[in-house]
């Protein structure tokens, strides 16, 4: 048996103990070299991963005072958190936001439909598990239909939360943040984390959940009132020492309430949403083979827009390791259910139920052709109730010429099935905000969106606590689906010229496939341990769109930095106190496409965040920090949406 295939089992048979049987007095992260699973769907060293990685650890999580998992990401290279106040939403790699699929520990999350139009942006974000939660976030970069079929265009996003401890272990975050600004509002959270067996060795019980609360801003276009209320149960029964089942339920509900006279513009507005969740999984573990399934429901409402989702999902897959091969294979179901009494054809078509079912079959291989290089190579079918059968390959390398260098490189395809609305003829969905209406049509002729990049990268380390990497890369995107005027009003629909089943709107659209852009870009990145005590993170993006056809040809496609930085700084001060520093710049935008013209693009802004930690005993730590110290003020009017001025946080992190 070849040495590094050897060292492969040995990682993939250490993650797999840590994952069951971590002990709840060792919570901090294994030194691993950082083992992630989303790159392939089996545990591997992070410098042999077929895809650009990058992971934001427990250790990372616990000493900086991050909001929530999108603050964590900003710091992320090629990471991008579009949009801000309450309609905060991130996107990869120059590619909107729906391009991102989100899961939590391999299980997609998927709740966008209650939400057209790109309504309640952020939504997702706070179904997501609270930080008290988490072991690690993973973040692939790129194209990973060939695993994940439909979303994965831009990249993935998994949330891998803490497991299920032999003994009983908990934790409670709070934390508090002042705004320097006084007609901005302040916010406040508190989670907690519990863990422990119910009987030795057997059945254990985990219990995570959060509260938070932001109050409105007291200016228009400002932040809105919001509160989210969580809570998750999970039962894991341990029959051997080579199966774990999983038993999972949840529930999570968000509000946001803006006035008019603070945050709304116009008139009140009240919306919350809803998701319960049920999940049953299994992991098999033998000498040459794993296996992971789960069957999960999970359910969204939007009753102010009268609006419900249900998402069934069925996965498996199971892994074979030879000496010079590891080879997955799998495959996958989805249902999904909407009811929307929102259609504005309804009454022509009696059309307010949706539903559509999916299937996929997928296989990869990684080839160790030499103990220096690896060839990953992968194909997944999907075979649509309504777009037929669709192909996703990719093939990638991994060099390792010595054990300074790694080399990476491929070529992946991505796609996105069409909107469930969208493909529906006698579906209009209402869009143009408050005042008069307008209507976009759907088109049962579209075709999923298509992609089809390349990276290389090259990465160096001297093991010795410094390493830098860089990576190019471009993504051709085709069969975009965007929205074509049939016909406006400049009345605003008095003049009746805009019509359909005999009601007037101020202009009517049909979706259809038309654009084809191409994203480039390049990623830098540099860690070094100064010394023992002071680390420095550094990453560099340039992000370039271009809009290949239509009537903006040669113009971007996205409302995305060109350039972006992000630094952070840890030093230990002491043994009981850390403190950090962090900055975050985004260059200019270019002018974008907005639905259907362009758009003006935005200044460049950075931000300056410092903090700190503080042991108190071993189980209590107290966390403070300032963040955007220098007040830089990003305001709707120069850059159509608001960011936080200065602000203070205090936090006490207890464990038991």
């Amino acid at each position: 048996m070849s040495p590094l295939f050897t060292r492969s089992c040995l990682a993939l048979t250490l993650c797999s103990l840590y994952t069951n049987h971590a002990s709840a007095n060792e919570q901090k992260p294994m030194e691993l070299d950082n083992v992630v699973v989303t790159a392939s769907g089996f545990s591997q060293q992070i410098k042999d991963a077929p895809a650009s990685i990058s992971v934001i650890t427990r250790e990372q999580i616990e000493n900086k005072s991050y909001r929530d998992v999108t603050d964590a990401l900003k710091d992320v290279p090629g990471v991008v958190v579009t949009g801000g106040a309450s309609s905060s939403d991130i996107s990869i790699r120059g590619m909107a936001s729906k391009y991102t699929l989100m899961l939590v520990d391999g299980k997609r999350q998927d709740s966008r439909a209650t939400r057209p139009n790109s309504d309640g942006a952020g939504i997702e974000q706070g179904w997501m598990p609270p930080l008290e939660a988490i072991e690690r976030i993973e973040v692939v970069r790129g194209p990973m239909s060939s695993l994940y079929g439909s979303d994965a265009m831009g990249g993935v996003i998994n949330i891998i939360t803490r497991k299920v401890t032999p003994n009983w272990y908990g934790g409670v975050r709070s934390e508090a943040t002042f705004q320097d600004r006084s007609d901005s509002g302040d916010y406040n959270s508190t989670s907690a984390f519990v863990s422990g067996p119910l009987i030795e060795n057997l059945v254990g019980l985990q219990l995570y959940g959060q509260t938070s609360n932001r109050d409105e801003d007291d200016f228009t276009n400002g932040f809105n009132e919001q509160s989210t209320d969580s809570g998750t149960a999970k039962l894991s029964f341990t029959p051997d020492e080579h199966n774990d089942i999983t038993f999972e339920a949840g529930k999570s509900e968000q509000e946001r309430n803006a006035h008019k006279g603070k945050s709304a513009r116009s008139s009140d507005s009240f919306s919350d949403y809803e998701r319960t969740n049920f999940a049953i999984s299994h992991s098999g573990r033998w000498e040459s083979i794993t296996t992971d399934s789960y069957l999960q429901r999970e359910k969204i409402e939007n009753p102010g827009r009268r609006m419900e989702l249900e998402n069934t999902v069925l996965n498996s897959q199971v892994s074979f390791f030879s000496d010079s091969h590891i080879t997955t294979i799998g495959g996958s179901y989805k249902y999904e259910d909407l009811t929307d009494e929102g259609n504005q054809l309804a009454a022509a078509s009696d059309v307010n139920q949706l539903t559509r079912w999916s299937w996929a079959l997928f296989a990869e291989d990684e080839w160790r052709l030499t103990e220096a290089f690896a060839l990953t190579g992968g194909i997944r079918m999907d075979k649509d109730e309504n777009y037929g059968t669709h192909w996703s390959p990719r093939l990638y390398g991994v060099y390792h010429p010595t054990e300074h260098w790694t080399v990476k490189g491929g070529v992946s395809s991505g796609y996105r099935s069409p909107d469930i609305r969208a493909a529906v003829d006698d579906w209009g969905q209402i869009t143009g905000g408050g005042g008069d209406p307008a209507i976009i049509v759907g088109n049962s002729n579209l075709k999923p969106e298509k992609s089809l990049s390349q990276e290389i990268g090259v990465i160096w380390d001297n093991l010795e606590g410094f390493s830098t990497g860089l990576t190019v890369f471009n993504t051709d995107f085709k069969d975009k689906i965007t929205e074509t005027r049939r016909c406006t009003d400049s009345t605003g629909g008095a003049s009746g010229q805009c019509q359909i089943g005999g009601t007037s709107y101020k202009f009517i659209s049909d979706r259809v496939n038309v654009d084809e852009a191409q994203m480039r870009g390049i990623e830098a990145t540099l860690d070094w341990d100064i010394t023992q005590a002071l680390k420095l993170a550094t990453n560099y993006t340039f992000t370039d769109s271009e809009q290949k056809s239509g009537p903006q040809k040669g113009k971007a496609l996205n409302q995305m930095p060109r350039h972006m930085v992000n630094a952070t700084l840890d030093w230990q001060t002491t043994d009981q106190l850390g403190t950090w520093a962090r900055l975050n710049y985004r260059g200019k935008t270019s002018d974008y496409l907005g639905r259907t013209t362009m758009s003006d693009g935005t200044p460049s802004y950075t931000f300056v965040d410092l903090g700190g930690t503080y042991r108190v005993t071993k189980n209590v730590k107290l966390l403070a920090g300032v963040y955007n110290v220098f007040n830089k003020e990003v305001d709707y009017e120069n850059y159509q949406t608001v960011l936080d001025g200065r602000r203070y946080t205090v936090g006490i992190d207890l464990s038991f």
